[in-house]
């Protein structure tokens, strides 16, 4: 247990969770336009301009209150992303590859395969396991350099990226500052690890950044990396308010002081790279190489780095002085969102009374352009906005050099919510709106997003579904085509052929209490009038799959639909009973357990799902704890075998009839 002093930049999105919001004000926030820069000097002038004019008691920051706070905890133990499927062809077989957005963009995930191997991040170790000889055998493994590390990995051909996020400590420097109090800054790690020798995998070079990985694209070979750096000024009016609390000017000035001695590796992110035996430091973003919108958008710099796999390198970042939040990216470009807070709201405050009336509303989207063609570096084409807020990356979409954004307005307020779909196109350095459509779901918001060349798929909810269909075929007048309305909403979409669409998320009553996980056939043969086919609800049940379509298969050869599903209720172990063993009550805890938790596999037919069984974890009795709980984390298919990965295992059972076949233990952080 130690004491740590972190910084709060917001408040939580959910009771009992806290959350680092970078709160822009929308009058602030991104707005149109680019102004480059030339000489570090500019941007130093720059950044200090703003910051002595912005700067508060506790620091820099663009909204809500930034104060320091006290917590005790061990190393926190991070979730991960995940993995999915469509077919893709290998040497031994066919094999389902990460459930992605888009053709051709690749997303990372934490598990992938060759048809050969498995490669996976789960834990703190990449881990590679050989499935060619049926029962599937960890052959090698690889330490992600911290514990309890969230890594995500992109594998092309004998090589993998490894993605990693981590944090760096930055004691106090007041000397009345005890040494058991710092800062955690968040640092991004990207191993390029060579798998030519399964059974020995090695980092071939290394590249740890400043600031927080948000997302990454593989396309033709080449990723780009998209991190957020926070500047690195020291304030020791933070330190000194936290021991003293002297007043308020005093804390100001202090600030403008340190504003005022900073230099250009205060403000943007630095490097540490180890490629070719040799270690380099630098700045991770060149000074000519950084721009910002016309509009104040803060301090934080977003970076777009460009990473092959032959070796790492640095020095080819491009950035922009601005937040980034959501990642999408077609073949060409690549778009970065960053949510724009407004005012508090007291309308948004009664909608969730437990926030207080002081809670913001996001008003606006800020979205940044960045031209990925080729292997060269990205290439910073234009910024703009829209209103409202975006569910995730599913609510963008670019076809024909137009960018498709849906959003919701007053999504907290259901006496004024309603959601938009806008479409925007390059003027120069600007996304600049070309054509919209409003109203839809009034009181309502977007629970869904899923573009199909010209057509829009929106699904909206607050008590029914109104699954939307929308003509983008013009896209200056984008229109409403049909629409459908049931009860519960869907939270993912997936195409099945031309003319069905499969939708995962959670029945609800009339009423809207959601009641369990749905998996719903639709029918959009005929967009002006969509309807509902066949449904599958498991009650008092969750699916991943709902808000991580990396979570989600779909396996087209055998028309098999895998979604992990979760229960509820199973936190506090239960008690023996008056006339049952300790023994006994164990045994209960673990058929609650397996009844509750594993991959549902549903056939999918032309008019129909069916029900094919459930998945549950098949580790030996032997190997089992008291209590012993597992979580389902993704599915793949090599061959004739669907593999299951649980976060203390790989699972086997045979894809025709899910008969269990094998399992094997892997190394687990939690």
């Amino acid at each position: 247990m130690r004491t740590r002093l972190g910084i709060l930049l917001g408040c939580g999105l959910a009771a009992g969770t806290l959350v680092a919001i970078n709160v822009i004000p929308a009058g602030e926030a991104v707005a149109t336009g680019l102004v480059s820069f030339g000489a570090c000097s500019d941007v130093v002038d720059h950044l200090k301009d703003e910051g002595r004019e912005r700067v508060g008691p506790w620091g820099l920051m663009t909204g809500g209150p930034m104060m320091p706070f006290e917590m005790e905890t061990t190393d926190d133990a991070v979730a991960a992303d995940g993995a999915g499927a469509d077919s893709a062809g290998g040497t031994d077989g066919s094999y389902s590859s990460t459930n992605v957005q888009e053709a051709g963009v690749d997303e990372p995930d934490i598990v992938k395969t060759d048809g050969r191997l498995i490669v996976t991040t789960m834990g703190s170790n990449l881990q590679v396991i050989d499935t060619t000889d049926g029962a599937p055998a960890k052959i090698g493994e690889l330490s992600l350099g911290q514990e309890y590390a969230e890594g995500n990995l992109l594998l092309s051909g004998d090589r993998a990226l490894v993605f990693v996020r981590g944090y760096a400590e930055v004691a106090g420097e007041d000397e009345a500052v005890e040494p058991d109090y710092f800062w955690e800054q968040p640092t991004t790690s990207v191993l390029l690890v060579d798998l030519s020798s399964p059974a020995n995998p090695t980092v071939i070079s290394s590249l740890e950044v400043d600031g927080n990985y948000i997302d990454a694209r593989l396309v033709d070979g080449t990723a780009r990396l998209v991190i957020s750096s926070a500047p690195r000024v020291r304030f020791p009016a933070l330190e000194r308010h936290y021991v003293r609390e002297p007043d308020e000017e005093e804390l100001v000035k202090l600030n403008r002081e340190a504003i005022d001695d900073s230099g250009i590796d205060d403000w943007l992110p630095s490097y540490r790279l180890e490629a070719g035996g040799e270690e380099s430091t630098g700045r991770l973003v060149e000074c000519d190489q950084l721009n910002r919108p016309s509009d104040f958008a803060g301090f934080t710099t977003l970076s777009v780095l460009t990473v092959g796999f032959d070796q790492l390198t640095a020095g080819d970042a491009v950035g922009v002085l601005t937040d980034g939040d959501t990642v999408y990216a077609s073949a060409d470009q690549l778009y970065v969102a960053t949510a724009k807070w407004g005012e508090p709201s007291e309308a948004v405050g009664a909608a969730v009374d437990w926030m207080g009336p002081w809670w913001p509303r996001i008003d606006k989207t800020g979205i940044h352009a960045f031209d990925i063609r080729g292997d060269g570096p990205a290439r910073y084409l234009a910024s703009g906005d829209v209103d409202g807020e975006l569910i995730g990356q599913y609510a963008m979409s670019e076809h024909d050099s137009v960018l498709r954004v849906a959003t919701t307005t007053d999504a907290w307020d259901e006496s004024k919510s309603e959601s938009h779909l806008f479409t925007l196109t390059e003027q120069g350095s600007e996304l600049a709106e070309l054509g919209r459509v409003s109203g839809l779901g009034k009181s309502e918001r977007i629970y869904a997003v899923r573009y199909f060349g010209d057509t829009a798929y929106v699904v909206t909810f607050r008590q029914v579904d109104p699954l939307y269909v929308l003509d983008l075929a013009d896209p200056a007048n984008p229109s409403v085509e049909g629409e459908l309305k049931i009860t519960g909403y869907s939270s993912y979409l997936h195409p099945i052929g031309e003319d069905r669409l499969i939708g995962i998320g959670q029945e609800a009553t009339e009423s809207g209490r959601t009641v369990g996980t749905q998996v719903s056939l639709f029918d959009v043969s005929d967009p002006a009038s969509p309807g509902k086919l066949d449904g599958v609800v498991k009650e008092d049940a969750w699916s991943e799959a709902e808000s991580n379509p990396h979570a989600f298969l779909y396996w087209p050869e055998t028309r098999q639909l895998v979604v992990p599903i979760h229960g509820f209720g199973l936190a506090e172990p239960l008690e023996a009973g008056p006339d049952e063993t300790n023994d006994d009550a164990v045994a209960d805890d673990q058929a609650m357990a397996d009844e509750s938790g594993g991959a549902l596999v549903l056939g999918v037919g032309e008019t129909s799902l069916s029900e094919q069984g459930l998945i549950t974890n098949g580790r030996p009795e032997s190997e089992r704890e008291d209590y012993y709980w597992s979580s389902i984390m993704r599915s793949l298919v090599i061959g004739d075998a669907l593999y299951t990965l649980w976060h203390d295992g790989l699972q086997v059972n045979d894809l025709d009839d899910l008969d269990f076949q094998s399992w094997l233990t892997l190394s687990s952080a939690w």
